[in-house]
């Protein structure tokens, strides 16, 4: 079974990934990079292309392909923050046996967002959504991140190696 982190973006499930995939030695995936690599565009690409909802389907598709693939039963899977957007993601989340849902604070993963100056282009809801917009999807996403996993793993106190240390003694 995959472990796959999901959580708000720029709470570092990427970051804590990569970490993790190396110290197990098994393979890492960036949902959002690996969509960006198959279709040869970026993801404000895809939004603009086709909408939200659009991208969400292709999200369900990718993440269904990658559990389902034999070959990815020891794989790190990071999501991309709105993947609990679709209940047939969540379904599919909460069917698996290693979710973790790094939380951190808004305020926190905002600042990480934003780090290099405002107008982040890759991240398209940031773009067109105000910071308090953002931090009321951050509220509404709480309660999706938490029927999608089986462990909530808040990483306010802790940084990226030792979350990865702490993944790997409770899986």
């Amino acid at each position: 079974m995959p472990i796959i982190l999901t959580g708000f973006m720029g709470v570092g499930k990427t970051t804590v990934g990569r970490i993790l995939a190396n110290k197990l030695g098994v393979p890492f995936v960036d949902m959002d990079f690996y969509i960006e690599t198959r279709r040869g565009q970026t993801i404000a690409e895809i939004f603009d292309q086709i909408g939200e909802s659009g991208f969400r389907l292709l999200e369900f598709q990718i993440l269904t392909e990658l559990l389902e693939a034999e070959e990815n039963a020891a794989l790190v899977i990071s999501t991309g923050g709105g993947i609990v957007e679709t209940a047939e993601c969540r379904q599919l989340l909460a069917q698996q046996d290693k979710v973790f849902y790094l939380q951190d604070s808004f305020e926190t993963s905002w600042q990480r967002i934003n780090r290099g100056g405002h107008g982040n282009n890759d991240r398209p809801l940031v773009n067109a959504n105000s910071k308090s917009q953002m931090a009321a999807k951050y509220e509404r996403r709480i309660p999706l991140y938490e029927e999608a996993s089986n462990y909530l793993l808040d990483v306010r106190q802790t940084d990226a190696y030792e979350t990865a240390e702490v993944i790997i003694k409770m899986g």
